[in-house]
Parts: structure tokens; C-alpha cells; sequence
């Protein structure tokens, strides 16, 4: 049972996660979760008048909900309620849909990032936990964070992250890998202009008699070796990691973190030379 209380700036930090305008739950959801928790939902005192033309005051929605939130405790003198209300807001099976996983993530990352002050958190199952009380934000970055801190660990490239942060935090390795892999073949686009795949735009990209891309002179065996050698880094990424996802049931192929993060770390070494490439003047 969870005990503990949320002083007043704890509950507004809460009320700002919940009634956040744009990843937030609406109004209406959240007048339904207050209502089903049996708190009163209090008026948020807007009002339209004049003649053809409205006008509308009143507070924001998470001012209100802090109405809503602040009334229950002052009547009940409890919390009960109000940590009902947080789990109802958390309910995993409320976000079962594709395009709603990615608000419930941010939702509960956000919620911990507070609640951790107060030694509670939000667990994997919507439910409110007891916890050891977090005393500074470096210790809540680091507990909250717990997937994000393994990528940066690693020092994973930015363009790794753009396209596979969403699919790794909600644990999903399998479109993790896949989708950074074939961020690796655009990434090679962007630079080159050219329009083709896999095998192909490598091997027209890294042609060592008319190639599109270059980060050295070529002039030595060791240069051209290096460059060489980076072309068939990026073809066996995508032997390895691109093409059985694209091939397999998602089902057969499986991906733990471990392996996840060994390949991402490799998309990541292969996207740092691409840093230093840069397309052939002309073509």
C-alpha cells in the first residue's frame, strides 16, 4: 500500500506530465479516469460571451486537473484516491495500440522522474511501488533513463538513436536493429544523391575505380585497403542485421538487448566514418 504524500509542488509537477497540451491524455480522458476514481471533477471555469464572437477564460487543463487533484485531498485528507487515479491514467491495456506506446512510455518516464522524489514509481504493469527515495536529478536520469543510459554508455551515433530510440525503449530489438540498419543505407544517400539499396549503393557508392563517396586520397595501399574495408563493413551490417529482418517472421528472429546493442554499437562505428565522408565533386 502506498502511503506516502506529494507535497504541493510534487502534485502540480504531476498534473504538468498528465495535462501536457500535447502528450498528454485530453480533458475529456482525463474528466473519465477523475470520474471513475470517484473524484469530483470541478468546473475549470471557462466561460463564452459576447455577441457572435466568443471569448474564452479559465484555467489550462493542468491547473485544473491540480484543482481537481488538490479539492480530493483538502475533503478526503488522502492520497488514496489521487494514486488510484495515477494508475488508472497508466493502465497498460489503455495503450495497447500501436500509436498510443509511445505516449504511455513518455507518460510514465515523465511520472518517475517525479515520483522518485517521493520514493515511489510506476512499474512496468501501470502499478504504484515503493522505492528507494531518489535525492538528486542524476540519480533519477540514471534510474529512469536505465535503457537510454546502456545506448549512451556505448557512445551509440546520433543517427543510430534518430531512427531506433522509440522501438528500443519500448524493448522492441527486432525494429531496433532493423530500422537503424536501414538508416545506415539512407545516411549513405543523403551524402551520395544516390537513389538505390543495400548491396548496390554500396557498391556503386564505394567504387574504387569511379567512386561517389570519399574520406581519403586512396593513394596508399592502406588507404585504399581502409576504404575498401569500410564498404564491406556496411554490406555485411546489412548481410547481418538488414536483410534477415526484411526476409524472416518477426516471430523467428530473435533479438535480446545484448544483441541489440552489440549490433547498434556496430551501425554506430560504421556511421563515425561516415562522419569524415564526403561526396565526389561533380557527381
Amino acid at each position: 500500500m502506498i502511503n506516502q504524500q506529494l507535497d504541493e509542488q510534487q502534485l502540480k509537477s504531476v498534473c504538468s506530465v498528465l495535462g501536457d497540451t500535447t502528450r498528454g491524455p485530453s480533458k475529456t480522458i482525463l474528466s473519465n479516469y477523475l470520474s471513475e476514481c470517484r473524484i469530483t471533477v470541478l468546473d475549470d471555469g471557462k466561460k463564452t460571451v459576447g455577441n457572435g464572437l466568443a471569448y474564452t477564460f479559465g484555467v489550462n487543463k493542468r491547473d485544473w486537473l491540480y484543482n481537481c487533484l488538490a479539492n480530493e485531498i483538502n475533503v478526503s485528507h488522502s492520497f488514496s484516491k489521487v494514486f488510484a487515479f495515477i494508475e488508472t491514467v497508466l493502465n497498460p491495456i489503455r495503450y495497447t495500440a500501436q500509436d498510443k506506446r509511445e505516449q504511455y512510455l513518455w507518460l510514465k518516464e515523465e511520472l518517475n522522474k517525479v515520483l522518485l522524489f517521493v520514493g515511489i514509481s510506476v512499474g512496468d504493469n501501470g502499478k504504484l511501488q515503493k522505492t528507494v527515495k531518489a535525492s538528486t536529478l542524476d540519480e533519477v536520469d540514471r534510474r529512469v533513463n536505465a535503457l537510454k543510459k546502456k545506448l549512451y554508455e556505448r557512445a551509440i551515433h546520433s543517427e543510430v538513436t534518430k531512427y531506433c530510440i522509440a522501438d528500443y525503449l519500448r524493448t522492441d530489438y527486432f525494429d531496433a536493429v532493423f530500422e537503424a540498419a536501414k538508416g545506415l543505407a539512407e545516411r549513405v544517400r543523403q551524402i551520395t544523391g544516390l537513389t538505390n539499396d543495400g548491396g548496390e549503393l554500396f557498391q556503386t557508392a564505394f567504387s574504387t575505380r569511379d567512386p561517389y563517396i570519399f574520406f581519403n586520397s586512396m593513394r596508399t595501399e592502406s588507404e585504399k585497403s581502409e576504404f575498401k574495408g569500410l564498404k564491406e563493413l556496411l554490406e555485411a551490417i546489412f548481410h547481418l542485421a538488414r536483410n534477415p529482418a526484411a526476409h524472416t517472421p518477426k516471430v523467428n528472429w530473435k533479438v535480446d538487448e545484448t544483441k541489440a546493442l552489440d549490433v547498434l554499437t556496430l551501425i554506430s562505428f560504421a556511421h563515425k566514418y561516415l562522419d569524415e565522408c564526403h561526396k565526389i565533386p561533380g557527381k
